[in-house]
């Protein structure tokens, strides 16, 4: 199921929180405070890719 905010928008950004949380975010609204854009304006489809290939370049948890 979509998100009605995903469903309202097309293009999007990639964010990331001080914490490390990362987060496909409409590219109309304001980026949060202290979150940091890493990816975008794109679409939600490419964000999602982005996201991907950061988990894939992560290495897996003992």
């Amino acid at each position: 199921m979509t998100s009605p905010i995903a469903q309202a928008h097309t293009m999007f950004l990639v964010l990331v929180s001080p914490s490390g949380q990362y987060s496909i975010w409409p590219a109309v609204l304001q980026v949060p405070a202290g979150w940091l854009v890493v990816h975008g304006v794109a679409s939600r489809q490419s964000c999602a890719d982005h996201l991907d290939a950061l988990r894939a370049d992560q290495p897996l948890a003992a």
